[in-house]
Order: structure tokens, then C-alpha cells, then sequence
């Protein structure tokens, strides 16, 4: 019997040779439903099992693979382990994907016309990328592929562009809800554009921007968002409520990354268009008032000429006016220096009438005037004399 003993090491090392050697147990595909996930670092750990057995799973750099969810149904791909130093035997994962990819599309279908319906994707809800940002945020993995080629391109045209990195997770679990946590965080950083961007993969690796909340953060942002995930041919949701949707990554930077170049070369041709648009309507007025002087002048000669000739006509009749009323002037003096001389009370004189004054300067109007013994002044032509009244007779 002692010939026949054996070290527990020695056994388990010829059930692993065994399990190393059998072909059928490597690059196998079982299918089954995910029990008690749980992570571990980088790895990740769960049961595999279906109605009558189970098996532990070993998914190591689990990141990079499908991410299940508790109670998913899902097939994997890999081969059976037997671990020597324990004796414990399990299943190492190197592809997962949910059963069924058929099924998987039937959901994204599904969610994709409830959120339509909901008027999600509606273009009355876009908005415009502004043409030339200043301050862009990209939210995605900081240490993938995606963020390289995003910062080579903008550069490539542009660096003026202030580009900023929100690092998020991709792919797998926790994706989902980094993603709506960056955006709502970023969306109160007053950036004029977001990209959401990763590179192509699987329907299972794009699910999480199928997110319904995802969808609902990216609807109620301020900032216009740009979605630039996955390859020409991949479609998410993501696509569908962004403001835009750019085919790749790439696209997704030549978007937003506009040639300082042509700007500058745009803003001198504008302004070389501008001093000759300038100089021609500065010409073109110029004609215009050289045009405006002459007809200026014209219009000046003919109404001066016009008035000219009524102002000559006025005077003329003026001047008509002026003598037949100087005519009548002198015909009215005329008139009135005979009658003036006519009452000249000298000339009166010259006829034998006397004009008598008494002693005290008072004119003799009447004979009651007159006193006997008085004397009076006569007064005619030639000179005066000093009468005494003799007799007073009131009878001519």
C-alpha cells in the first residue's frame, strides 16, 4: 500500500497535465446565467450555472470584455482551468457576450423607439455647434487611443483650442453612470462644446451610451454636445439625442477643430474686400457729388436767370410806379403852392386892403372894434402907419 501513496501536489499536478492536454477543454463556448459578480481589482469574478450545475468563472482584465449583469444570461468563451496548489477547478473567460446578439438589438430597438416617440431625438431640441470654440470638453477614457487621436487632429488644424480631458470609463460596469456623472458635472463649466467619444466595439461593448439615463443627461444639457462613438456603421443612442453626430472620433475633432490658418487668411481677404468696397463706394459718392454739384449749379443758373428777369420787371415797374407817383407829387405841389399863393396875405396887399391892429396888438376884426380918438396901427404894402379914428360909422 505505501508504493501506492501519493503527495496532494503530486495528484493535483497530473489532473492539471490532464486538463492542459484534453483539447475539447480549451477554446470552448458555454452558456449560462451570471451568479455572485463580484470585482477585484482588475479582475472579475462570478459563478456560472445553469438549472442542474455550476462552475466558477475567472474573468481576468475584465475591462476589456462585455461587462455582465447579475442574472444575464450570457455566453463565454475560454477554457477550463485546473489550479494545481488548490484543487479548484473553474473557467477562464476570454470573450463574453449576452446569449444572443439578436436579443440584445431587439432591446436597443425597443428603448430607441420609446425615446423617439418621447420626441427625444427631435431636431427642434439640437443645438448649434458654435463654428469657432474656444474651450471643448472630452469626456472619455484619458488613457485610450480615442483621446490621441482627438488631440493630433485638433492640432493638426488648431492650437488655439483649449481642449480639456474628463476622464470616464468606456466599457463595462460603472460605465453607464460615469458617463451621466460627467456630463452633468461638465455641463455647469460653461464650455462651448462637449465631445462624448470612444472607439468602435461590439453592440455589448457600446452599451453603455444605450443608456436611457444617458440619453436623459445628454437631452437636458446646456452645452451642445458633439457624439463621436464607434466606428461609421456603429449606431447608439447617444447619436441619436446628441446635437450632432460625428462618424469617428476623428470627425469628431475636425468639427470642432477649425483652421486658425484659414481664419486668419478669411479675416485679411475680408478685410482686403472691405477697404475696396470702401474705396469703391467712396468713388461711387464722389461721382455722385461731382454729379449733384453740376446739376447744382444748373438748377442755381436757371433760377437765378428766372429771377433775374422778374427782378428786372420788378424794377421796372418800380421805377414806373416811382415816377408817375413823383409826377402826381409834383402836380399836388403844384396845385398847392397856388392855392398858397393864392392865400398869401401879403399879395392881398398889393389890391388896397389894410390890416389894422390896435394899440394893444389885437386884430380889428369888426368896426365895434373900433373907438373914437383911438389910434391903431395900418399895416399893408410896403410898410405901416398909426391912424387916429375920427368917426365910427356902421353903415359901408
Amino acid at each position: 500500500m505505501a508504493s501506492n501513496i501519493i503527495k496532494v501536489s503530486e495528484l493535483n499536478t497530473v489532473i492539471h497535465n490532464i486538463f492542459v492536454a484534453e483539447e475539447m477543454l480549451h477554446g470552448i463556448v458555454i452558456c449560462g446565467e451570471v451568479s455572485g459578480f463580484k470585482i477585484s481589482r482588475n479582475h472579475a469574478y462570478f459563478a456560472l450555472k445553469d438549472e442542474l450545475a455550476a462552475i466558477s468563472v475567472n474573468d481576468f482584465n475584465y475591462a476589456s470584455k462585455y461587462v455582465p449583469k447579475e442574472g444575464e444570461q450570457i455566453l463565454v468563451k475560454g477554457s477550463v482551468d485546473y489550479y494545481a496548489p488548490t484543487g479548484k477547478l473553474s473557467f477562464n473567460a476570454t470573450s463574453i457576450q449576452p446569449y444572443g446578439a439578436g436579443a440584445l438589438a431587439a432591446l436597443f430597438e425597443k428603448l430607441k423607439k420609446e425615446l423617439a416617440e418621447k420626441g427625444y431625438f427631435d431636431d427642434t431640441h439640437k443645438k448649434p455647434i458654435p463654428k469657432y470654440p474656444k474651450r471643448v470638453c472630452v469626456i472619455t477614457s484619458k488613457t485610450g487611443a480615442v483621446i490621441r487621436d482627438i488631440i493630433t487632429t485638433t492640432r493638426r488644424y488648431n492650437n488655439v483650442i483649449d481642449l480639456v480631458v474628463r476622464d470616464c470609463k468606456v466599457q463595462g460596469l460603472g460605465a453607464e453612470d460615469e458617463l451621466v456623472q460627467a456630463i452633468k458635472e461638465v455641463d455647469e463649466l460653461n464650455f462651448d462644446a462637449i465631445i462624448i467619444a470612444r472607439g468602435g466595439g461590439s453592440l455589448e461593448d457600446l452599451m453603455p451610451f444605450n443608456s436611457e439615463k444617458l440619453v436623459y443627461a445628454i437631452y437636458d444639457a446646456k452645452t451642445p454636445i458633439i457624439s463621436a462613438v464607434g466606428h461609421e456603421t456603429d449606431f447608439t443612442l447617444c447619436d441619436f439625442v446628441a446635437d450632432v453626430r460625428c462618424a469617428t472620433p476623428t470627425a469628431g475633432a475636425e468639427l470642432i477643430a477649425y483652421s486658425v490658418e484659414d481664419v486668419k487668411q478669411f479675416l485679411k481677404d475680408s478685410e482686403q474686400r472691405l477697404f475696396k468696397a470702401l474705396n469703391l463706394k467712396m468713388d461711387n459718392s464722389l461721382n455722385k457729388l461731382v454729379l449733384l454739384q453740376g446739376r447744382l449749379k444748373a438748377s442755381l443758373d436757371t433760377i437765378y436767370s428766372k429771377n433775374r428777369s422778374k427782378l428786372e420787371l420788378l424794377l421796372a415797374k418800380i421805377s414806373l410806379l416811382s415816377e408817375n407817383s413823383l409826377k402826381n407829387k409834383e402836380l399836388e405841389f403844384h396845385k398847392l403852392s397856388v392855392r398858397l399863393d393864392a392865400n398869401n396875405p401879403s399879395k392881398i396887399f398889393t389890391k388896397g386892403y389894410v390890416y389894422a391892429k390896435d394899440t394893444k396888438g389885437n386884430s380889428i376884426k369888426s368896426v365895434s372894434d373900433l373907438k373914437v380918438g383911438e389910434d391903431i396901427k395900418l399895416i399893408t404894402d410896403g410898410g405901416s402907419a398909426i391912424a387916429n379914428i375920427k368917426e365910427v360909422n356902421h353903415e359901408i
